[in-house]
């Protein structure tokens, strides 16, 4: 993919349809937030599994449960000097649900998984359109399936409507990439809740999901190149603690 060539990723598309002003704010203008402690966790765990992942491939082997909670602390301890921490947040509590986490996935989830790759780039070029694909898949084991990581506070009843967009993206640029199908895509749930539990859930992507969504993006770019730009005053995030952006937004609206 050329570098003057635009490109979208499953998580723009996921912005625009949540908010065309977040996407304005966060992609257009480029106005960047301090991370909220949730995407500290997330990013912070990620580190730890993709670590222990990374050498699995060739050592066939899970590290210590230790080696991986430091690489998690080490990236939680940088990343929390940044967060924008709420006034009832204690930094100690919320890192160590994330070694509870980790502990929980580490003991019943890494035994099973013999990875392939590990944080896989994909891009996607389309002839004769004017945007990209583009996207970092978590995970590819042996048994052929694209596998991605989620922390959560409360235990999915099934697979979100973004989360599977962002599947089905995956989907995409592996199928391009590999010129094969991928078995089934997952997602592993890390709920931390009172008690740290793993709820891995599992589906198929079909050519009609694909499909479905190469239109979407088709309608999304053309949006951007359109600078359809407007706030979504009855989406449940369009309040002060779900928008980093609230404050400039109604500004301006």
């Amino acid at each position: 993919m050329s570098q003057e060539k635009k490109h979208l990723s499953a998580s723009q598309i996921n912005c625009y349809l949540r908010c065309p002003m977040q996407y304005y704010y966060r992609y257009i203008k480029n106005l960047t937030l301090p991370p909220r402690s949730a995407l500290t966790l997330g990013s912070s765990v990620h580190a730890g599994i993709a670590h222990n992942y990374n050498q699995k491939k060739k050592s066939r082997k899970d590290l210590k449960v230790n080696t991986i909670l430091d690489v998690y602390c080490q990236s939680f301890d940088m990343g929390a000097k940044e967060t924008e921490w709420q006034k009832d947040e204690k930094p100690g509590e919320v890192k160590d649900q994330g070694i509870e986490l980790l502990k929980v996935y580490h003991s019943e989830i890494s035994p099973q998984i013999q990875p392939v790759e590990v944080e896989q780039k994909f891009e996607v070029d389309f002839p004769n359109v004017d945007y990209g694909f583009v996207g970092y898949v978590d995970l590819v084991d042996d048994k052929n399936r694209i596998i991605d990581h989620k922390t959560t506070a409360r235990t999915p009843n099934g697979i979100a409507s973004d989360h599977r967009l962002q599947l089905t993206g995956y989907s995409l640029g592996y199928r391009a990439g590999t010129g094969k199908k991928e078995k089934k895509v997952r997602i592993d749930y890390l709920v931390k809740n009172k008690h740290a539990k793993v709820v891995t859930l599992e589906e198929k992507i079909s050519d009609g999901d694909v499909d479905r969504l190469l239109k979407l993006m088709a309608y999304v770019a053309k949006a951007i190149d359109q600078e359809l730009f407007y706030p979504q005053p009855h989406n449940f995030m369009c309040c002060p603690n779900g928008c980093g952006y609230w404050d400039i937004c109604h500004q301006e609206f």
